[in-house]
């Protein structure tokens, strides 16, 4: 019985892994070696892939700092009103990528309750880095809110309780304490965050087409030369993001190691 339980969870996990697999190596057979290796010497792809990395880790440390504070609140406080919180958290889940980029459009234009007054002060949102930032920051919240408040309770109160009663400050258990033992949550939120950032498109492409980010980039290859130009932009594209994702897992598995020593 226990033998076939878990023939029963090889298959489908065999299934789930070839489900993945199979469309990139697809992707990948559409890309000539050498026009691969060529577009890594592309001038306007790496132009891209810089704007798009850099956007996503400006979008990314600015939710950390925003987003964590609202985890922490969401997971140990009770207030009126917290579920319709909760439910304006996940809603750039279930908003569509294009209306997304819609809202932040409007509301960061020159003419938007935001972007009128702050484009008086020199700061404008339409074609720049500062609306990819913004688009990226909406769609990536929900992820470091969500995960570092399931981070965050998972820590046992009775620890912080401890911790207080010993004489520490609420701010000195909180970094000492329930922010090293939620750790693990965190950094799988900022990882989530800046994937769902770098990958984002509809949100993005209504405020700012220029400068292109790496999906955008593709699109455009997609239309102005066909399958094969964006299949080489998206296997470039996937492989740096892949080595970044291995480097990034690699690093806070043996930091969550070190911490836990």
């Amino acid at each position: 019985m226990k033998n076939s339980f878990l023939f029963i969870l090889l298959l489908f996990s065999i299934l789930m892994m070839l489900f993945i697999l199979i469309p990139i190596l697809v992707l990948y057979s559409f890309v000539p070696f050498f026009d691969f290796i060529i577009i890594f010497s592309n001038r306007s792809f790496l132009e891209t892939i810089n704007v798009t990395f850099l956007a996503g880790l400006i979008s990314t440390f600015l939710i950390a700092i925003l987003g964590i504070p609202l985890g922490y609140l969401m997971a140990r406080t009770d207030f009126p009103g917290k579920n319709f919180v909760q439910g304006l958290i996940d809603l750039p889940l279930v908003v569509p990528d294009t209306v997304a980029g819609l809202i932040i459009f409007l509301t960061f234009y020159s003419q938007g309750i935001l972007g009128a007054p702050l484009s008086r002060a020199g700061i404008n949102f339409v074609n720049t880095l500062y609306g990819i930032v913004v688009a990226m920051m909406f769609v990536g919240a929900p992820f470091m809110i969500n995960t570092s408040k399931s981070g965050f309770l998972s820590v046992d109160p009775k620890l912080e309780r401890v911790s207080l009663s010993l004489g520490a400050s609420k701010i000195s258990t909180f970094f000492n304490v329930t922010l090293p033992l939620s750790l693990d949550s965190i950094v799988n939120g900022l990882v989530m965050t800046w994937a769902k950032g770098v990958s984002s498109f509809g949100s993005i492409i209504v405020i700012a087409y220029f400068p292109m980010v790496a999906p955008t980039y593709i699109y455009n290859q997609f239309l102005l030369f066909g399958t094969d130009a964006s299949a080489i932009a998206a296997g470039a594209f996937l492989l740096i993001t892949l080595i970044i994702f291995a480097i990034s897992r690699f690093i806070t598995t043996k930091m969550m190691r070190w911490l836990r020593k």
